[in-house]
C-alpha cells in the first residue's frame, strides 16, 4: 500500500500542490484500461483484491469479461494471444467459499471445489442428442494453494465461451414486457422436457424426497449455522412459526416433520421417474444466443401493435430462433455425480424462481431486510423490495398467492398471471388425454413443493465474506441468505397447504384433487 498525505485541502482539487497526488493521479489515469477496470469491479462486488482475481490469469492472456452466478465460483471469460476464440475459465476454490463446507462432504453436501470436478466430468460425459446445448469442456486442473490456515484446494476448468446474453442479463438491461419473458420460459421448459429430461429416463427409486429434499435441507440450514452462529441460530431456525411481510407461516422444523409424518404425502411429492437434469436452471445459466427476436417481439408489445402481430411475434421465439444454451449444470443427482447424474426432473423448472419467487431482486440487491428475533418471541422478517428496480418491471409480481388473490389469464399483466399458459403449453396440458398427467398427475403440488426445497436449501451459497476473509455475522450484511430462506418457508408452507387441502388453485392452476380430501375442504 502507498500511502501519500494531504497536508492541504488545496491538494485535493488543484494540481501542482502536492506533486505526490498529481504524480499517483497521472499513473492511474495511465493504467485505468477497460480490462483493470472489469477486474477491479469484479473484486469489488466479490469483495476480494484486485490480485486475487489476477492470480487466475496467465502471461499472454487478455481479460474480456466475467460470468455472474451466485454459487461462489468464479467464472472469468479470457481471449488468449494468437487465437481469436474466448475461453471460459472456471474456478471453484475453498479460498473463494464463505461457508464452512465439509472438505470430505459427499451428495447435496458435496463443496463447491469438488462440485467443478463433477461438473466437468457432466459436461465431457453428455451423450450426442443433447451435447449441443451445453459448451464443450477442454482442460481440469485440480491444485493446492498455500493459505495462512494451511492450505486451499480448487479445480479450473476452461470450456468453449458460448456467445450471447445470460437470460436474466437481458432482462436487467431490457425489461421486457412480461409477454416476452413467459414465451422464452415455455421455450425453455419445453426444451428441458423434450430434450433433455428424455435422456437417460429410469423409474425412480422411492427415496428421493429424504436424499434430494428433506436431508438437504437439514444439512445445508446445519452449515448455515456454523457459518453464521449469530444470525442463522435457533433465534431464526427453531421457532415453530415464523412471521413474514406480516403473515404467519410453520418454520422449517415442523414443515420437514409434516411432510415425513405422513406416508400418503410422501406418495404424492415423490418422484416416479429420474432422467437427465440440468440441475441450476437458474436463469444466468441459461443463455440465448439471438435477442432479436426477443428484441421484436417487446418493440410490438410497446408500440400498441395489432394483437395478430404481437402473437405472430411471440411464436416466432423458439429454440431454434433465439438459441438456447445450459451454462453451469449442478452435476450432482440422486446417488450419482457427474456423468451418472440423474434426479427429478421437476427440479429444472427454477426459471420460475428467478420471477415469481423474487430470486433476482434478493441476488442483486434489490430489497431491505428488517428482522426482530430473540427474546423468546416469533422471527419476524419483513423484506421490501425497491420500486422500481429492473426485475419489477420486468416481472411485475403482485405476490398474489400470499395475498390470496387471482391472477388475470384474460388480461395478463405479470408473470403470475402467464404461469398456467406457459405450463400448460410447455407440458402440452392442453391436449385429450395429456401423456405428462399420466407420468406425473401431481406435478403442480411437486413443482411448489421443489421450489420451496430449492430455496430453503440455497442460503449457503449466499453469504458474503469482508476483504480480509472474515464474515460479519449480522442479518444486514448477511441480508441475502436470510431473505432466500424466507422464500422457502413461504413455498414450503404452500405445498403443505396443498397436502392439506386448505389451498385449492396456484396461479390460475386447479390443485388435482387427493385420494383423502373431502368435498368440504376450504378453497385458498
Amino acid at each position: 500500500m502507498k500511502i501519500i498525505s494531504v497536508r492541504d485541502p488545496a491538494g485535493i482539487w488543484r494540481k501542482r500542490v502536492n506533486p505526490a497526488l498529481d504524480d499517483f493521479e497521472e499513473r492511474s489515469t495511465l493504467i485505468l484500461t477497460e480490462e483493470h477496470e472489469n477486474v477491479l469491479r469484479q473484486a469489488q462486488g466479490r469483495r476480494l483484491l484486485s490480485s486475487t482475481v489476477n492470480a487466475y490469469v496467465h502471461a499472454r492472456e487478455r481479460i474480456v469479461g466475467f460470468g455472474q452466478g451466485g454459487s461462489e465460483s468464479m467464472t472469468i471469460f479470457i481471449r488468449k494471444d494468437g487465437h481469436d476464440a474466448i475461453t471460459v475459465r472456471k474456478i471453484l476454490s475453498e479460498a473463494l467459499t464463505t461457508a464452512r463446507w465439509d472438505p470430505a462432504g459427499t451428495g447435496v453436501m458435496l463443496p463447491p471445489f469438488a462440485k467443478a470436478r463433477k461438473q466437468a466430468e457432466f459436461l465431457q460425459g453428455l451423450p450426442e442428442p443433447v451435447r449441443h446445448n451445453f459448451p464443450l469442456v477442454y482442460d481440469v486442473e485440480e491444485r493446492r494453494i498455500p493459505s495462512t490456515d494451511g492450505t486451499h484446494r480448487e479445480v479450473i476448468y476452461e470450456m468453449s465461451y458460448v456467445d450471447g446474453e445470460e437470460v436474466s442479463r437481458f432482462i436487467e438491461r431490457n425489461s421486457p414486457p412480461a409477454a416476452v419473458t413467459a414465451r422464452l420460459y415455455e421455450v425453455i421448459i419445453r426444451t428441458l422436457h423434450e430434450n433433455i429430461h428424455t435422456v437417460h429416463r429410469l423409474p425412480a427409486p422411492g427415496d428421493t424426497l429424504e436424499t434430494s429434499y428433506f436431508a438437504k435441507i437439514e444439512e445445508r440450514l446445519n452449515l448455515c449455522r456454523r457459518t453464521a452462529p449469530a444470525t442463522f441460530n435457533g433465534d431464526l431456525l427453531d421457532t415453530e412459526e415464523i412471521v413474514i411481510d406480516g403473515r404467519p407461516y410453520r418454520n422449517a422444523g415442523p414443515l420437514l416433520r409434516a411432510f415425513r409424518a405422513r406416508a400418503d404425502y410422501r406418495r404424492i411429492l415423490e418422484p416416479r421417474y429420474h432422467s437427465l437434469v440440468m440441475g441450476d436452471t437458474n436463469t444466468e445459466n441459461i443463455k440465448v444466443a439471438d435477442t432479436g427476436p426477443l428484441l421484436r417481439a417487446q418493440r410490438l408489445i410497446e408500440a400498441g401493435a395489432p394483437a395478430d402481430e404481437v402473437t405472430q411475434a411471440l411464436e416466432a421465439i423458439t429454440a431454434h430462433s433465439v438459441g438456447i444454451k445450459f451454462l453451469d449444470p449442478r452435476a450432482i443427482g440422486y446417488q450419482g455425480e457427474g456423468k451418472q447424474t440423474r434426479d427429478d426432473p421437476m427440479y429444472d423448472n427454477k426459471p420460475w424462481h428467478n420471477s415469481i419467487g423474487h430470486y433476482d431482486e434478493i441476488h442483486y440487491e434489490q430489497f431491505d431486510l428488517r428482522v426482530r428475533t430473540g427474546g423468546g418471541r416469533t422471527p419476524d422478517v419483513s423484506i421490501i423490495f425497491r420500486d422500481g428496480n429492473p426485475y419489477q418491471r420486468a416481472y411485475r409480481i403482485r405476490d398474489v398467492t400470499e395475498a390470496d388473490e387471482p391472477v388475470d389469464q384474460a388480461r395478463p399483466d405479470g408473470m403470475e398471471d402467464h404461469f398456467a399458459g406457459v405450463m400448460t403449453r410447455a407440458y402440452g396440458l392442453d391436449r385429450p388425454h395429456p401423456p405428462f398427467l399420466d407420468q406425473d398427475p401431481y406435478w403442480l403440488i411437486r413443482f411448489v413443493f421443489m421450489m420451496g426445497t430449492h430455496f430453503t436449501a440455497m442460503p449457503p451459497f449466499h453469504f458474503q465474506a469482508e476483504l480480509d476473509g472474515t464474515l460479519i455475522d449480522t442479518f444486514q450484511t448477511q441480508r441475502r441468505p436470510v431473505a432466500i430462506y424466507c422464500m422457502g418457508i413461504k413455498w414450503l408452507n404452500w405445498a403443505l397447504q396443498m397436502l392439506e387441502g386448505t389451498r385449492t388453485t396456484f396461479l390460475g392452476l386447479p390443485v388435482p384433487p387427493l385420494p383423502w380430501h373431502n368435498d368440504g375442504r376450504t378453497s385458498r
